[in-house]
């Protein structure tokens, strides 16, 4: 063995190491997470950014890219092909550090020409979801449903991201400066698209130094108290019994009426949870958030959190039609079990802060309050005495004879 070829070796191989960016914000999927549901981390029809460019089942909509980008350069003539990519030239750098693994693309001109061509696209695409004016009848998209439905799932997943200054700066280009601006800004046409909303942006996003669309969505999920409003004193970790075995020691399930998913309450035996619907896309959205979550704000994660709630409180269909029942739940995938095994596959594999963890005091109150006696007997009695108004009336009639009878003995002894 030759030491010094050793070390040129090892010297060689330092000198090559990419830098490491603090902008970097767009990671790759740990391999033990995907492989609890690979399907729910992997683009079904469209690729979006450098991860997945080159996959060749996701080709056939690039001629549908295409013809959105000639639309694009329609809407502002002032602007030129040239300009767009020069402004994008400028921005490669940056992009390419929002990336946790070196971009494979092997030139600088195919890298911008992917972001042109994607950003766009994406662009496009929003507009034409907040307007249906500009759609044509041979819209690939628009004019069939699923592929609409598959293309935002497509939008929602990590791996398959761009930075999101990179889309708001080309739409702000696009209609800042053009004679017939567009009145919405990018985060509204963003927010009307991925959330199906009309009304105003939330505060937090508007603020926010939004990384990419995934990271959009997160904030959009976000409760309405984060951190540092609240304390937990770096208590001990605790979760709570099942929604039956709640049921059965007194807790009431509500449906609450905030808007904010992760609004969840517990206030004198009533655990109040905003209505979540699941559908064969849910799995995915929220995998793809806790990815995020687990690789960028580990330290500040609130879906992460919500689904370990939730897979405390299910883990049998039961659970799950006690939640449906009150409404709390709606239900597109048919199935109980199937809904408990979601939430149970979701929050599988996934990390939890535990000093951090948001939901600690709403499991500590419930563990309280369900390990009191007197709830358990109140809950007991109510259940088999006063579940039927037949049973209701037998122990009303059996309190009055019992009041009767002790008045009767009184009487007589006087």
């Amino acid at each position: 063995m030759d030491p010094g070829r050793v070390a040129n070796s090892i010297l060689h191989k330092l000198g090559s190491l990419p830098n490491i960016s603090s902008n970097c914000c767009i990671y790759v999927v740990p391999e033990n997470l995907r492989d609890v549901n690979k399907d729910a981390y992997r683009p079904l029809v469209v690729s979006i950014g450098p991860v997945y460019c080159n996959d060749e089942r996701l080709s056939g909509m690039q001629h549908q890219k295409l013809r959105y980008l000639k639309s694009f350069l329609h809407r502002n003539p002032a602007h030129s092909i040239h300009q767009y990519i020069n402004v994008l030239k400028g921005w490669e750098t940056f992009a390419r550090q929002c990336y946790v693994e070196t971009i494979t693309l092997p030139t600088s001109e195919l890298f911008v020409e992917m972001l042109l061509v994607d950003a766009v696209f994406i662009i496009e695409l929003f507009l034409r979801g907040c307007s249906r004016e500009s759609i044509d009848e041979n819209d690939r998209i628009f004019n069939k449903p699923r592929m609409l439905l598959e293309v935002t799932q497509d939008l929602r997943l990590e791996e398959n991201q761009l930075p999101f200054f990179i889309l708001k700066g080309l739409y702000e280009m696009a209609f800042n400066s053009s004679s017939q601006n567009q009145p919405l800004s990018f985060l509204d046409v963003t927010y009307r698209f991925l959330m199906n909303r009309q009304d105003a942006v939330p505060q937090r996003i508007v603020t926010a130094d939004i990384k990419h669309l995934v990271d959009f969505l997160r904030l959009c999920y976000l409760p309405s108290a984060l951190r540092g409003q609240f304390s937990n004193n770096n208590s001990k970790l605790e979760f709570t019994s099942s929604v039956t075995e709640l049921s059965e020691a007194g807790v009431k399930f509500v449906a609450s009426k905030s808007e904010n998913l992760l609004d969840i309450r517990f206030v004198r035996g009533v655990l109040e949870i905003p209505k979540i619907v699941v559908m064969d896309d849910t799995e995915s959205l929220f995998r793809n958030i806790m990815v995020f979550e687990q690789c960028h704000c580990f330290k500040d994660s609130y879906i992460i959190d919500y689904f370990a709630l939730l897979d405390s409180l299910i883990n049998t269909p039961k659970d799950v039609e006690i939640l449906s029942r009150k409404g709390i739940i709606e239900n597109w995938l048919g199935n109980n079990e199937e809904v408990a095994n979601l939430f149970s596959r979701t929050f599988k594999l996934t990390r939890l802060d535990n000093p951090n963890f948001y939901y600690l005091g709403i499991c500590r109150d419930m563990n309280a309050y369900a390990s009191t006696k007197w709830h358990k007997w109140n809950a007991i009695l109510k259940h088999n005495y006063f579940n039927h108004p037949w049973a209701a009336i037998s122990v009303g009639y059996a309190i009055v004879l019992l009041i009767l009878t002790v008045l009767q003995v009184i009487t007589g002894f006087k």
